[in-house]
This record gives structure tokens, sequence and C-alpha cells, in this order.
């Protein structure tokens, strides 16, 4: 290999490792800066939203298991809409290199988050694992990549999945309740990190599960989880982070898609427990703007309420530690706003390729309503994000 191969070899790890950092800044921690603003939605729907696109609708609740997508390969209309269990099965096939696989994982606490990734993005696979203290605002990380194909991603999310490298092991047993997780890393950042903890389940606790549509051809499954408590350790170098289930909350983003070359999104989650109550919200924007689905909903006490519009994202990209508020605007039934604490920023162009974004560890507060209850945030943990990919 020669110094030129060598050189795009190593570009070519670096936005890889970079892509990651897209669920809630996985991998690369940096100083926070200015960005131009990002349209409110995707290229591949322009021409649904001039034809006259309303941003507040009825999403169908799926009630039966369903396949993700057709013998070609495209997607199964009879999927799309949502449900409060993970219902559909991810069979993706062919498109080259349009398929997204991750499993994304962050338990998050008032004074730390570890996060997890395991992904195959066709032309690569990767593991990447991340801690933040929040007190001393040190970040760890640790990278394995591997060739395209090579790690087995599960297409149902009630699934274990597995991966181990030189570097890092990493393993998540799950059949259908607690989730047992194990992780060893030899250097995350210079360190030796280990994590021994369960992901508790409560019985009946509803998740939010979408399939959004763009196109025939490109479309996306996701299965976002939060408020489940954890229990358990993660160790790094010398100091011990205690999971303690009344503050330390799982959160999970299982993605399976079929993505566009240009793609961009807002992603925000609050979760935590308030005052004996567990309180979760998953708000979205941008990447599912002009399909009439979303990854909008409260999840209070394990139960899910869907919010079916778009939602207003307020931040400003010049300043990302100004308060981000993001709100509804046909119903009351989201009006938060987050003050960071913590921004990460990342960039990384390849010319034809590149990726970036920032995203703000911080506190929620506002409020939710919901069947008739009003429910007043104070201080809940979370995050918010501004993401852009050309993959």
């Amino acid at each position: 290999m020669n110094k030129q191969e060598r050189r795009f070899g190593m570009k070519r790890r670096e936005f890889v490792k970079t892509s990651a950092i897209g669920a809630a800044g996985l991998v690369m921690a940096g100083s926070a800066g200015a960005g131009r603003p990002l349209p409110n939605y995707m290229p591949i729907v322009s021409e649904k939203i001039k034809s006259g696109y309303v941003g507040h609708y009825i999403e169908r609740e799926l009630k039966d298991s369903v396949l993700l997508c057709d013998e070609r390969g495209n997607l199964n209309p009879e999927a799309v809409g949502w449900s409060r269990v993970p219902l559909v099965r991810a069979n993706l096939k062919d498109h080259w290199p349009r398929k997204k696989r991750w499993n994304f994982w962050n338990w998050i606490s008032p004074e730390f988050v570890f996060s997890v990734t395991v992904s195959d993005i066709d032309f690569a696979c990767f593991c990447a694992a991340n801690l933040i203290d929040f007190e001393n605002r040190k970040t760890c990380t640790a990278f394995s990549l591997k060739p395209g194909g090579s790690i087995v991603m599960p297409e149902e999310v009630e699934q274990s999945i597995f991966y181990e490298s030189g570097l890092l092991q990493f393993s998540m047993l799950n059949n259908g309740g607690d989730i047992k997780v194990n992780f060893a890393c030899k250097n995350m950042s210079g360190q030796k990190a280990s994590a021994d903890f369960v992901i508790h389940k409560p019985h009946g606790h509803e998740t939010l599960n979408i399939v959004v549509p763009w196109s025939d051809d490109r479309f996306q499954m996701n299965s976002k989880h939060n408020t489940l408590p954890v229990e358990g350790v993660v160790v790094l170098g010398k100091k011990k982070y205690v999971m303690n289930p009344e503050s330390c909350h799982g959160v999970q983003d299982f993605g399976r898609g079929m993505w566009p070359y240009h793609s961009f999104w807002n992603w925000g989650v609050g979760t935590g427990q308030q005052d004996g109550e567990l309180i979760g919200v998953n708000m979205g924007a941008k990447w599912t703007t002009g399909t009439g689905s979303n990854e909008n909903g409260i999840c209070y006490n394990g139960r899910l309420h869907k919010v079916m519009e778009d939602l207003n994202w307020e931040y400003d990209p010049q300043n990302w530690m100004k308060p981000w508020r993001i709100r509804t605007t046909y119903s009351d039934m989201i009006d938060l706003s987050l003050t960071p604490f913590h921004p990460q920023k990342t960039s990384l162009s390849l010319g034809l390729l590149s990726t970036g974004g920032t995203c703000c560890f911080g506190r929620w507060n506002g409020t939710l309503k919901f069947n008739n209850k009003t429910v007043k945030v104070n201080n809940l943990i979370g995050w918010a994000e501004e993401f852009e990919h050309r993959w």
C-alpha cells in the first residue's frame, strides 16, 4: 500500500468514525462552533412540500406484525405507521450503499452518560463507545471498524447483538425481558474500560415504533425507547460510575432503512424520574418533515402518547449554548426548552462524503399535555442535536 492509499484509508476510517456521532454525540468530542442553518426538510421531499404539505395529520397505528420490505427490497406500504410495541421486521435487501442499520443505546444519568452504537452502513461496520463525565466534562471514546456486512444486525428489535474485535467486546442479551449488557475495552482514550449492567423493562412498558416513507425505495424504520431503569456499573480506569435505576435510564434508537445520499435531522430526548413519575419524550424534525409521519411521542409512566404533528424547533446554530425550544404548534402537547451544559461538535468532508453536527446535553424545562393532563417538566436530563450527512 502506497502513501496515497494509506492516507485515503485513514480518511475513510475517520469519516465512518465521525458518522457514528449522529446518535447523541457518540464518538468524538470537540468544542462547539458555528454552523449554517439547515433547511426544515430534506431534498427528497421537496415536491411533496411544494404541493401543499400540512404539518399535522393522522398516523395509522399498526396492530399486527409486518415486513418492512417487499421482495425487491422496496417499501412495503403496509408497514407505514406507528405502534406501541415493535411489530416491523426490517428485512432489508439490495440497494447498496443506501442501507443503514444501527443499534444505538444511551444510558444517561445526571452525573454521566455512557453510549454504545453497533452499526452497518453498507460500506463499513463499526462499534463506537463513548463516556462523558458531566461533572468534569471529560469525554473518553473507543472505536472499532470492520468491513461492511461482517457483523450480524438483527432484523427485529427484541433480539441480542454482539460485537468483538481486538480492541473491544460488547454484548446485549435480549430475550424479550430485561437486557443484560457487558462491555470490555482495552483502550478507551488511554484507559481500560468495562461495564456490567442490566436494563430493566417493566411489564407493559410501551415504546415508539415508526416507519417513515420518503419514497418507494427510500424509507426508515425506528424503534425509540426511553425511561428504562438501568442497574449496574461502568468502570473507566480507576473510576467507577454507578448506574442507579432511580436516576439512570436507558434510551434506544434501533434504526433500519434505505437512506437518501443527502440526509439531515434533529433529534431530542428527555428521560428520567420526576416526583416519582417516569417521564420520557422523543422529538424529531427535518428528516420526517413532508412524510406525514414522525418520531414525536411522550412516554409517561410507561404509556405512550403519540404526537401527530411536526414540531417547531428554535435554536441558534451560531451559538449552540443558547436555549433550544421545541414545541407543537397545532396542539399544545409539547412546549419544552433545553438549557445546554455540554455541547459536542464534529465535522469531516471527504469530497463526495461528508458528515457533521452538534449534540447538546442539558436540562429540559416546560410543559407536556396529553389526555387532559398537564405535566410540568423540571430539569429533566437529556439532549438535542442537529446532524447532516452525505453518505
